[in-house]
């Protein structure tokens, strides 16, 4: 039975993989079709098709870290800040900081994750 669903699985994600690059083939052929606005950002649209361009921007957070004090109160307002879990630590105070650990964990919610399955043999 196994050895059935796992094979099954392979197939799944080989014609997965296949769409996705056709997708993407054809995705290029249509944004070719078009000439990419000024600035990199903006939209086409038309009767069959919207083509949305835009940028991704990432920020070097250590530097940005180490310069917080020295930005005005307005490049401040550039960034937003978003609390992650260091699941390390919080693992690590759970046996070594009990009182920690139920500070925290007031504000974590936990739930279950979809299980990783991964093909060992190909």
């Amino acid at each position: 039975m196994i050895t059935e669903l796992t094979a099954a699985l392979r197939q799944a994600k080989y014609e997965e993989a296949t769409a996705k690059a056709e997708r993407l083939r054809l995705e290029d052929l249509i944004e070719k079709q078009f000439t990419k606005p000024e600035g990199g950002e903006g939209t086409h649209t038309d009767e069959e098709i919207r083509i949305k361009w835009s940028i991704n921007r990432s920020v070097d957070t250590p530097a940005v870290q180490a310069g917080w004090e020295q930005l005005s109160a307005n490049a401040k307002k550039a960034f937003r800040w978003k609390a992650d879990v260091d699941l390390t630590h919080l693992r690590a105070i759970k046996d070594l900081d009990s009182m920690a650990y139920a500070q925290a964990t007031v504000f974590i919610t936990s739930k279950p994750a979809k299980p990783s399955i991964e093909i060992l043999k190909d």
